[in-house]
C-alpha cells in the first residue's frame, strides 16, 4: 500500500499550478484563493482545451457568511470557518480521493467524468485531468438550493471568468448549468455552450434536445471532431 506521502503526491498531481501566478493576480482569488479553478494536469492533451463551468459551491444551512452578496465579497478566506473554506475549495472538490466520488454531493463530477470516458477520453484515476473546471457564480449558494444571483454576483462572476479564460486560453467553454449560461455565459466575449446540470433530474430526463447526458455527449463529440 502507498504511504501517506505518496498518496498526497498522487492527489495533488491531478491538477496543474502552472497558471497560478497569473490566476492569483485576479482580484477575487486574492480574497478567495481556495476558489482557484481546477486545471487538470493533462489539460488539452486529448482534443481541444475545454473549460467546464458549474453553477456554484454550496454551504450548509448553518453558514451565514455567504447569504449577503456584499458581505461575501468583503470577506477574506482567512475569515472563513474550516468547513466553509473546505467546501469552497474548488480543487479539493474536483480531486478524486479514491476510485470514485462516493458522496451524493459529488454527483456532478462523477457524471461529467463518465461523459468524458464515454466519448473516448483516456481512463485515469481522475479523467477530469484533461479539462479545466470552475463555478460560474463566485458566491456559494445555500445547501441544496440554486443561488439567487444579484447584479453584483453577475459582475463579479463575469470579471473573474473572463480573467480565467484570458489566462488558461480554453478553446471551448461549456456551462453545465443553463441558469449560469443565461445569466453569465451569454455575456462573455467568447462563444459558450450550455447543457443541463449533471446533478439535476434533467441529466437523465428527456426533452426536445434529448437528455442532459445526451446533449453533453453530442457536444463533446462535435467539439472534438471540429478540433
Amino acid at each position: 500500500m502507498p504511504n501517506e506521502l505518496e498518496s498526497a503526491t498522487k492527489i495533488e498531481d491531478q491538477f496543474t499550478t502552472q497558471f497560478d501566478s497569473k490566476l492569483l493576480s485576479i482580484p477575487h482569488y486574492q480574497q478567495h484563493p481556495q476558489m482557484l479553478p481546477f486545471v487538470g494536469s493533462h489539460y488539452g492533451e486529448y482534443g481541444p482545451r475545454i473549460l467546464i463551468l458549474g453553477e456554484s459551491h454550496y454551504l450548509r444551512k448553518s453558514s451565514t457568511v455567504h447569504l449577503d452578496a456584499e458581505q461575501w465579497y468583503q470577506t477574506h478566506a482567512s475569515q472563513l470557518s474550516a468547513h466553509d473554506y473546505s467546501h469552497t475549495n474548488t480543487r479539493k472538490c474536483l480531486t478524486k480521493p479514491g476510485k470514485s466520488w462516493k458522496s451524493k454531493s459529488y454527483t456532478i463530477y462523477r457524471n461529467i467524468e463518465n461523459a468524458l470516458l464515454e466519448v473516448g477520453y483516456p481512463k485515469e484515476d481522475n479523467t477530469l485531468r484533461y479539462v479545466a473546471f470552475m463555478n460560474a457564480y463566485q458566491r456559494p449558494a445555500r445547501s441544496r438550493l440554486s443561488i439567487r444571483g444579484t447584479p453584483e454576483d453577475e459582475l463579479r462572476s463575469l470579471a473573474t471568468i473572463q480573467a480565467v479564460i484570458d489566462t488558461i486560453q480554453p478553446e471551448h467553454i461549456i456551462f453545465v448549468s443553463r441558469k449560469a449560461y443565461l445569466n453569465i455565459g451569454k455575456k462573455l466575449k467568447q462563444t459558450s455552450f450550455a447543457v443541463p446540470h449533471p446533478a439535476s433530474a434533467w441529466w437523465n430526463r428527456s426533452s426536445k434536445r434529448g437528455t442532459g447526458k445526451q446533449q453533453m455527449l453530442a457536444l463533446l463529440r462535435r467539439l472534438h471532431a471540429e478540433s
